[in-house]
């Protein structure tokens, strides 16, 4: 068997190790106070559904009344605590929603890590051991860790994401549009400008099937919910959106909250879609340009909403990427184990620079290709003396 390079080993030896290090932190987060879990607000919604009906699964009061026997931090239900996903998700864990917590939480984790290792199998590029190194390192960035920590449902996503995009790679544009739709029912703040990315670079066909399956996801949403349900719906989102804490990963955080940030968001959305159009012959540029655009632009963002692109990079080492996309992809993986420490702001100025370098990536590549050219000696491009 061939072994792998020097710089392939070290790096899946160091990330396993980081690795091993997030899952003891999990374990001893999970076994402090499991009632800690973001997960718990995805139980306790799924609860109030099978208890008074799905269409009060956004009612505050019985979100209370509900966490009231989950321990003093499962029973906080405030504007940062708070069940605001789309209901597909508290349907999910309807299963788990009377099981202990540890059980609830274990089989979650279990369900969770599969689905990221499913989706960077079929996503990363190369051979297993390739595939494993890069499977390890993306569990080391923080965002990613974090999201485990938290039982969060962002793998949700960007798992269904993952399959959308290798679906669209082989032009299966119904399933793919379908699988798109199936990603908004968890997290659709981390993927919401993807299919605008894809219409505006002339990609209708699945965009037209991911409006088709959506309408239907959002009738369903609507019919189980009621209008009073709505209502609750819309009264939670407000009182999440009005706490600046639940934007920490936001442009807001450097320009604070007001027309500063919004314009911010608003060009950086503008420029992914732009570039999207302008690489519109790239389906993996226009997808990540999709992924990082719907990140830049979002008003509302976690630290764990971010691992989201992960699958972007994934995406980028498919095509064999240039070296300054190679290395700006580890300076972002530098940049996110500063979340770790509450410092958001080298993401924040790492993503604008990876949205050009994206919309360079053909140049960038040519140039690469140019490169043993222009620097190969004078004498060498000129032929030796011929030998009888």
């Amino acid at each position: 068997m061939k072994r792998p390079p020097l710089w392939l080993a070290v790096s899946a030896v160091t990330a396993g190790i980081t690795v091993a290090f997030g899952v003891a932190r999990w374990i001893d987060h999970f076994v402090s106070d499991p009632a800690a879990e973001d997960l718990h607000l995805h139980l306790v919604a799924a609860r109030v559904g099978l208890t008074h009906g799905w269409s009060h699964i956004y009612d505050i009061d019985l979100q209370r009344a509900t966490a009231a026997d989950l321990g003093p931090s499962g029973g906080l239900i405030d504007s940062m605590h708070l069940f605001i996903s789309p209901p597909p998700t508290a349907w999910m864990l309807a299963p788990l929603a009377w099981q202990p917590q540890e059980v609830s939480y274990l089989v979650w984790t279990i369900v969770s890590l599969a689905a990221f290792v499913g989706a960077a199998w079929l996503i990363v590029p190369g051979g297993r051991f390739s595939k494993v190194t890069v499977i390890l390192v993306s569990l080391a960035i923080y965002p990613v860790h974090y999201q485990f920590w938290a039982g969060q449902t962002v793998v949700a996503t960007l798992a269904l994401a993952a399959v959308a995009y290798w679906l669209l790679e082989r032009d299966r544009w119904v399933l793919c549009g379908i699988a798109l739709a199936a990603a908004f029912c968890f997290k659709p703040q981390d993927v919401l400008l993807v299919p605008v990315a894809l219409a505006a670079s002339g990609r209708w066909r699945p965009v037209a099937v991911f409006a088709a399956a959506g309408a239907v996801l959002v009738a369903v949403w609507a019919a189980s919910l009621g209008q009073a349900g709505i209502q609750s719906w819309l009264n939670d989102l407000s009182i999440i959106r009005s706490d600046p804490h639940n934007a920490p990963l936001t442009y807001s955080f450097l320009v604070g909250r007001g027309a500063s940030a919004t314009a911010i968001e608003l060009a950086s959305g503008a420029g992914a879609l732009a570039l999207a159009w302008y690489r519109r012959d790239r389906l993996d540029l226009v997808f990540c340009l999709g992924l990082v655009g719907t990140t830049m632009s979002a008003s509302y963002l976690h630290e764990f909403d971010v691992a989201i692109l992960v699958l972007g990079a994934w995406i980028v080492l498919r095509q064999n990427p240039s070296w300054a996309q190679r290395l700006w992809l580890l300076a972002g993986i530098a940049a996110m184990q500063f979340i770790a420490l509450g410092q958001p702001i080298p993401t924040l100025l790492w993503e604008p620079v990876w949205l050009v370098l994206l919309g360079l990536e053909p140049w960038l590549r040519r140039h690469d290709l140019a490169l043993p050219v222009r620097r190969r000696p004078a004498e060498a491009l000129v032929p030796g003396p011929t030998r009888p």
